[in-house]
């Protein structure tokens, strides 16, 4: 008898991309990192994952579609993406489980975070492989957010998610089954002030 083919679990990612960027004063998502949108460098950024990628847009969606542009990814415009980023989660969880029913988890990411950490996200899918139950975090300086995986039993209350605060009340309820992930150097960008960080860091990496 054949030994049956091993499959590799497929997470795709969902990368939220639909506030308003009211705190930065602009459209955030457009801010010029070394040329390019910050949106579309944290899309290619993720590329090498070789996993389906699913932006949300929602606020200034032509503009920030239009950054997108060439690039292989799904695109969900989220109508009610003023409800906050729990609505634009949901919104993202819905297209996947459309898209990609076989999919064994969903790695949520944010479109103002341009420093992701490449290995880390790839060492969160190999322990989804090894783990799939548990819920993936990232933590930094004692703070969880995302990037975090959520495997698939956690699809259905996601679709129907709300509120401005993503999923901190599912990390909060689910905590038995959470596991931290250590990161260092991630910025949020929020505010010029953050953005002006982020350029920053990459000149000195530069340096270096």
């Amino acid at each position: 008898m054949n030994a049956p083919i091993a499959t590799t679990p497929q997470v795709p990612i969902v990368l939220l991309a639909a506030g308003a960027g009211e705190r930065f004063g602009g459209i955030k998502q457009l801010a010029p990192i070394d040329g390019e949108p910050m949106l579309r460098r944290v899309a290619r950024g993720v590329f090498p994952l070789d996993t389906p990628l699913i932006v949300v847009t929602g606020a200034h969606a032509p503009q920030v579609e239009t950054a997108l542009a060439g690039l292989p990814v799904v695109i969900e415009r989220h109508a009610g993406w003023a409800d906050g980023m729990g609505s634009s989660l949901a919104a993202g969880i819905r297209r996947l489980i459309a898209d990609f029913p076989g999919a064994t988890g969903a790695l949520l990411c944010l479109a103002d975070q341009p420093l992701l950490d490449i290995e880390l996200l790839r060492r969160m899918l190999v322990r989804h492989r090894a783990a799939a139950a548990a819920i993936l975090v990232t933590s930094q300086r004692n703070v969880d957010g995302p990037p975090v995986l959520f495997p698939r039993d956690c699809f259905e209350t996601l679709a129907n998610w709300s509120g401005a605060h993503g999923a901190r009340a599912l990390l909060k309820r689910e905590a038995h089954r959470v596991e931290r992930f250590a990161a260092s150097g991630m910025i949020d960008v929020d505010t010029p002030a953050d953005l002006a960080r982020v350029r920053e860091t990459l000149a000195r990496d530069r340096v270096i």
